[in-house]
């Protein structure tokens, strides 16, 4: 299980240390860099990619190595040595931009070159660099997401209470016995839909509607205070 991780969502102040999720240094897969402020900075940034603190940056690497060992065929990385002289490409930083995915000659003599082979980064194409760097970054924004709200990631056992925020009842939060051959409750295991308690699957719902809403959820929250104020004048 991977321990919680946190990226920075707003830029840091110029020359602050910082530090960058980054393949660049395949083996601690991050740098410790100075926060500049130009352009692809702030991509770092929108990309999950900028990190405080060196524990945070650590356990976000760990969490990347072991999805691209996982996630083999959705990434679609080389796994087979390439013949000699054939062109792959590699992501400087894998963080999605245009200009990140490099290209070289495969040399199986070459040490780097089997490196970046032995863990999932090489590529047939530039295309196929980015399209694997969109992935990682909505992996990493899910695990955060994850440690946020506590849904569900493996399997329940079947017939156990799992929790799914609903809008359309009262409690905001239905509970069912999971079924495994249920299609319904697979696509919702896959996006994060279900919890193992009703509090976390109350909060995610709140979270949900406040982004759909913003103020319709605000009157909501109005709504229910004045139901409570006018419920204890009742009392007086």
């Amino acid at each position: 299980m991977t321990k919680k991780f946190k990226f920075l969502k707003k830029a840091p102040k110029e020359g602050q240390t910082v530090f960058l999720l980054t393949p660049e240094d395949s083996n601690s897969f991050y740098l410790q860099i100075l926060w500049t402020g130009e352009a692809h900075s702030y991509n770092w940034l929108s990309e999950r990619r900028i990190y405080l603190t060196k524990r945070d940056v650590k356990r976000a690497a760990k969490f990347i190595k072991n999805f691209i060992k996982s996630h083999k065929e959705q990434l679609n990385y080389i796994t087979s040595e390439p013949e000699p002289e054939t062109e792959v490409w590699y992501g400087l930083d894998m963080d999605g931009s245009v200009d990140d995915p490099r290209s070289f000659v495969f040399n199986p003599m070459n040490a780097n070159h089997q490196s970046l082979l032995k863990l999932g980064l090489l590529y047939n194409s530039s295309d196929m660099v980015q399209k694997a760097s969109k992935i990682i970054t909505k992996a990493l924004a899910m695990e955060y997401k994850r440690f946020k709200y506590k849904f569900l990631t493996e399997v329940p056992e079947p017939g156990s209470i799992v929790y799914y925020p609903h809008c359309g009842v009262e409690s905001g939060v239905e509970g069912w016995e999971y079924d495994p051959d249920a299609p319904e409750f697979v696509r919702y295991l896959k996006l994060g839909l279900l919890f193992s308690k009703k509090k976390h699957a109350l909060r995610a719902g709140r979270a949900m509607l406040k982004q759909i809403n913003p103020l319709g959820s605000k009157r909501l929250k109005l709504t229910k205070q004045w139901t409570l104020l006018t419920n204890e004048g009742d009392h007086d």
